[in-house]
């Protein structure tokens, strides 16, 4: 039959279930992603964003009067900005940056090797990884940024960064002007020799100043200046090692030095301690402590303990007064620097004085040599005018510096927590899913019918509030009596939703068949713990409820409990009359429940199925008939377990199914109900025991739990009491 059920399509109501019912699942992940991002995002060290803006126009070079008569060329190459973007990020403007910035010395840049050439590459790499180059939408405009986590440092990178893009845009554009060759002889040779004057009057005047230029950039004084610089550096260096040198032996033991135990008579010495203590312990085992002999070696051993010790402190003291007087004379050598440093400065400052007419006159000629540099520009670009529709340059400037940031950039606190709840709705949802995938058992109605052909006839909410002999108070202060057990719950609750769904099974098992209500019913479950005793007795009960004659026969001969639930001998029952130990006919006990008796099971047998499998079980349910029970209810143990429901099963007019929801696993449920039709078993459908419907988020109406009026309070079972004994005599 579960070949033949047809699929149940899904719907998105379905979906909203699964969630409801594994909420804490989705609750749980989203606490936990949230937590972790919020933590990881307020443990993160901020991280700032400098940008620097820069306009980039593609225009063509203007460099000659007559260029207004060739006209302008337009560049038709898409390739242009792609270009500049990389030569933003090359690798020649990142190693100037850095070597200008001296980022090498920074934390964040420092790596291990130093200044290998590896270790700048790699720091180079480092340094184009965090540099981000963004184009502006519909337009010429770009944006330099980078991240720190100094904001002061990431405006400077930036700046710096635009600055020698600029430089070297520069440097390209001029090198490609002054491809062509000198045309302008005549103007060009006057105007050297006026920067050689030029330059004789400022090597004249720096010779009267005694300023000796080295290079372009430094003179001696500067040059003294670094020297001494450098020099106090290494001797505030040697004095703070000195210094720790000798702070370290003053509070160190003379015991630890290395010169004392690298000392050859510090170990003559203590070899000879060691012997006498030897001598002394190889005396003491033949003579008392006052013989002579004993006397002697003892004085010599405390004479060389005493000059041992004596020998080690005058090399401490040789070793501390060492490393004092290096202490002191690295102390004064760096004041001395700190003296000649402090007197090359204030000679500098001087010299910078001087230096302002030495700069005047190197501007002059600085001013001759553009001039130059001008006329040698201007006959490259006449000579090299048919050339001009192949060159391509481009005028950047800068339009917007970069500003020392005032809020970091990362971590997005608020940004990060709405990404980790959408992760962690997503994931829990996920998750949820997945575990309802994992979970085979049985949750609704529909499913077990899926799994097995068989249809619900009924479904038992989970009984609320925590079980039986829970005081609860209510809102006058009165004790409520303890919630009744749910196997008697239809007799002393008849009010709760669990009392009403055992009536809707009762109404749903009397029109089970065509013929007529079953009189002779199996009730059946298909692993241990999944209600099938509760459901027994209780249907009982609702049946004796509206004037049907009920016996409740307890054929679980393995573990009988309804003499228990219902408090009578167990002394003698179904086992005895099967066996054929008690009396021929088992005489049915009355309960608190009118119109319904019970069978107990009797003495456990050896062998049930057997017992079971007799004609005596037959002609019983036959009697039981003729004696006017209008039903016979046997309760069994579970069919997968033993062979007992499965005897049973053909030969009781119905048999009904106690499915647990969400423990019973479907195919264990197909496995019994296929035993069970292998006997011809009439199964009337199912009953959905101990449904959780804030769990499952299967909605069946039972949601109140009274009816309307005044609550009750749940009637004490009386005492069972035995009908009066007749003459049933069954002949086999």
């Amino acid at each position: 039959m579960r070949g033949g059920t047809a699929e149940k399509d899904l719907h998105l109501l379905d979906y909203w279930r699964v969630l409801l019912k594994r909420r804490w699942v989705v609750y749980t992940s989203l606490a936990v992603v949230i937590s972790t991002v919020t933590l990881g995002s307020l443990l993160t060290r901020p991280v700032y964003t400098a940008t620097a803006r820069l306009q980039i126009e593609q225009n063509m070079p203007n460099v000659l009067p007559f260029q207004q008569v060739m006209g302008t060329l337009p560049d038709y190459r898409n390739d242009f900005y792609q270009t500049q973007y990389g030569l933003i990020q090359s690798r020649r403007v990142a190693g100037e940056v850095i070597g200008t910035l001296g980022l090498a010395q920074m934390e964040e840049f420092r790596l291990n090797g130093g200044d290998t050439p590896a270790a700048q590459a790699r720091r180079v790499d480092l340094f184009l990884k965090r540099l981000a180059v963004t184009p502006v939408r519909s337009s010429r405009l770009v944006d330099i940024s980078f991240p720190s986590h100094d904001p002061a440092l990431a405006a400077r990178i930036a700046n710096r960064v635009a600055e020698a893009y600029l430089a070297f845009n520069s440097e390209v554009q001029y090198n490609t002007s002054a491809r062509a060759t000198t045309s302008l002889t005549h103007q060009i040779a006057t105007l050297q020799e006026e920067i050689d004057t030029k330059e004789k009057e400022l090597q004249t005047y720096a010779r009267e100043q005694g300023i000796i230029p080295l290079g372009d950039k430094q003179n001696i004084t500067l040059k003294n200046l670094n020297d001494l610089s450098d020099a106090y550096t290494r001797a505030r260096a040697a004095r703070i090692e000195r210094e720790a040198r000798y702070a370290a032996l003053k509070d160190s033991s003379p015991l630890d030095l290395a010169e004392i135990l690298d000392s050859k008579l510090i170990q003559d010495l203590t070899a000879k301690s060691a012997e006498l203590s030897r001598q002394i312990a190889q005396l003491s085992e033949k003579y008392k402590p006052d013989w002579p002999e004993m006397v002697r070696v003892r004085r010599q051993l405390e004479e060389n303990e005493s000059r041992l010790s004596a020998e080690r402190r005058g090399i401490y003291d040789q070793v501390l007064g060492v490393a004092e007087n290096a202490f002191k004379a690295a102390r004064n050598q760096e004041a001395d620097l700190k003296r000649a440093l402090d007197d090359q400065k204030r000679q500098s400052q001087d010299a910078s004085l001087k230096e302002i007419q030495y700069n005047n006159l190197r501007a002059g000629a600085a001013n001759k040599r553009s001039t130059l540099e001008a006329l040698v520009k201007r006959q490259s670009e006449t000579s090299s005018s048919a050339s001009l529709n192949d060159l391509a340059s481009s005028n950047v400037r800068i339009v917007d510096v970069a500003e020392v940031p005032t809020r970091p950039s990362a971590p997005r606190v608020g940004l990060n927590i709405l990404l980790g709840i959408m992760t962690g709705l997503g994931l829990g949802v996920g998750l949820a899913f997945f575990f309802e995938y994992l979970d085979k058992s049985v949750k609704s109605a529909e499913e077990m019918h899926q799994a097995t052909g068989v249809a619900a006839i009924g479904v038992i909410p989970a009984l609320r509030p925590g079980g039986a002999g829970l005081r609860m108070i209510k809102g006058n202060g009165r004790e409520t009596a303890p919630a009744p057990a749910v196997e008697l719950i239809s007799h002393l609750d008849p009010k709760s939703k669990v009392s009403e769904a055992f009536r809707e099974v009762r109404t749903a098992l009397l029109v089970s068949q065509p013929g007529g209500p079953p009189r002779s019913i199996l009730i059946a479950s298909t692993q241990p713990g999944e209600g099938k005793t509760a459901v027994a007795l209780n249907l009982a009960i609702t049946l004796a409820q509206i004037g049907r004659r009920v016996v409740l026969v307890d054929a679980d001969l393995r573990k009988p409990r309804l003499h228990r639930l219902l408090g009578v001998t167990n002394d003698q029952g179904l086992s005895s009359h099967l066996s054929g130990s008690g009396a021929a006919w088992p005489e049915p006990l009355r309960t608190l429940v009118p119109g319904l008796d019970v069978v107990p099971s009797g003495p456990l047998p050896p062998n049930p199925a057997d017992l079971l499998d007799s004609p005596r079980f037959d002609q019983l349910l036959r009697e039981f008939e003729e004696q006017g029970y209008d039903h016979v209810l046997c309760d069994s143990p579970p069919i997968l377990a033993v062979a007992d429901p499965a005897i049973m099963a053909g030969r009781v007019a119905a048999v009904l199914l106690v499915v647990h929801a969400g423990v019973t696993s479907k195919d264990a449920l197909a496995h019994a109900v296929a035993r069970l039709q292998q006997v011809n078993g009439r199964i009337v459908g199912a009953v959905l025991n101990q449904l959780d419907h804030d769990q499952q988020g299967y909605y069946y109406g039972y949601r109140y739990r009274r009816y309307y009026g005044e609550e009750e309070t749940p009637k004490e079972p009386p005492a069972p009491r035995r009908e009066p004994e007749r003459d049933r005599t069954l002949h086999v």
